[in-house]
């Protein structure tokens, strides 16, 4: 009993510490880190941008959750039901959106801009997918991360065979704890990995 407990908070800990909200962050991170043009730009403008970046697109979602809970709007924290996950992500989807809109006003550039479109088109894709079938966002987004460190590396030459690596054992990782957790079957935890690599990389190539 206690090992399945032990097991159970492990496996809810990883669904936090690989949020889908915080995906758009750790691809600005890793395209500054790895030997893309941009890579060059200096400590205190990325340092700007990895707070924009983390700002628009993890906070001030993350914030807007609590908020939904306190009007009844969901009925739980942490919702993977159905339709009562729609609410959630459709205001993620307009508030990426909003971003999206500022980040453009002040001229980022279009690797940049690229991040954060593929990420509203895995949100609105998602949510449209929710309605008949539990796809698993935490899986969508790591499978979108996987999807865009593969397109700059082919694109610009780079070697991120490691970073790819490690996106899949953490893919492997979350994907066991949402089985674990029994928020998912196994279908909806591969779909939607697959689902996020194609999305994003699509959308990648097309912006």
């Amino acid at each position: 009993m206690q090992k399945t407990k032990a097991l159970n908070t492990i496996a809810r800990i990883t669904g936090y510490v690989f949020h889908p909200l915080l995906m758009t962050s750790i691809a600005v991170i890793v395209l500054f880190n790895s030997g893309h043009y941009l890579s060059v730009v200096n400590a205190d403008l990325r340092n700007v941008i990895y707070s924009i970046f983390f700002i628009l697109t993890f906070a001030l979602p993350a914030l807007f959750i609590p908020v939904l809970y306190y009007f009844r709007i969901i009925s739980n924290l942490e919702t993977e039901v159905g339709k009562e996950k729609i609410i959630p992500m459709l205001t993620v989807a307009i508030i990426y959106a909003l971003a999206f809109y500022f980040m453009q006003r002040v001229n980022m550039p279009p690797i940049l801009l690229g991040i954060i479109l593929s990420s509203i088109v895995v949100v609105v894709v998602s949510t449209f997918i929710k309605l008949f079938w539990n796809i698993s966002i935490h899986l969508s987004a790591l499978g979108g991360l996987l999807g865009f460190v593969i397109f700059i590396g082919i694109n610009n030459n780079l070697n991120l065979l490691l970073v790819g690596l490690l996106i899949i054992i953490s893919g492997g990782v979350v994907a066991s704890s949402q089985l674990l957790l029994q928020k998912h079957n196994s279908m909806q935890v591969y779909g939607g990995f697959l689902f996020g690599f194609i999305c994003v990389y699509l959308s990648m190539i097309i912006f």
